[in-house]
């Protein structure tokens, strides 16, 4: 089977949390312009696109995106496809296989277009604390979400103190549900609170 690529390109005007820094990609050396290479210039918040949240995001003194343990963001993982139009409710995932060690991806409506370069939907679909309060009991170790936020500070604060991985912004619109080899790797930060991440994900 083909490895999907899961991961929203990071490009200049790109959708971004309100309070966090715009993203900005500008050529400084062009060769067009005589120059000897291409080099390109970035700024961005580490919670762009598709990235990683560590501890540090929402605990004080909690590890930082180099401390995160790698082995929670790689191996088999559950793509799930939501209906709810507003939550990612407990109701609705309590009847899934989710075992001690497992990593879930959530497909919701954030998926029914290209989110990316639309402009901030305040409204998007995110993980209410009751699914996140489930997913800590049945002992999950990595959470997916297809928009920039897993959900406001209680869910990230019951995901994050129970050690769980926060992969947020994935491309999911060309993904169906199911079960995949998944594979995240968040950049290696030096005491950043998060990281973008490249992530692929092959059909089990």
């Amino acid at each position: 089977m083909d490895w999907l690529d899961l991961t929203t390109p990071i490009s200049d005007g790109m959708a971004y949390w309100p309070d966090n820094a715009p993203v900005h990609i500008k050529k400084t050396l062009s060769i067009a312009a005589g120059d000897p290479a291409n080099v390109t210039e970035m700024s961005l918040s580490v919670h762009t696109a598709t990235h990683v949240d560590a501890p540090l995001h929402f605990l004080a003194d909690g590890p930082d995106v180099t401390q995160l343990d790698l082995a929670t963001l790689m191996g088999p993982a559950l793509l799930v496809e939501i209906e709810d139009p507003k939550f990612i409710t407990r109701p609705e995932i309590e009847h899934l296989p989710l075992a001690k060690g497992s990593r879930v991806l959530f497909k919701t409506r954030n998926s029914r277009r290209e989110w990316a370069t639309a402009p901030f939907d305040p409204e998007f679909v995110r993980v209410r604390a009751d699914a996140a309060e489930l997913l800590r009991e049945r002992g999950v170790v990595c959470v997916g979400v297809d928009y920039l936020s897993v959900g406001p500070a209680d869910t990230h604060n019951i995901l994050l103190q129970a050690g769980i991985s926060i992969i947020e912004g994935l491309a999911l619109q060309h993904a169906p549900a199911g079960e995949y080899d998944l594979i995240c790797l968040p950049l290696k930060i030096q005491g950043a609170d998060g990281a973008p991440a490249r992530v692929i994900a092959r059909k089990r």
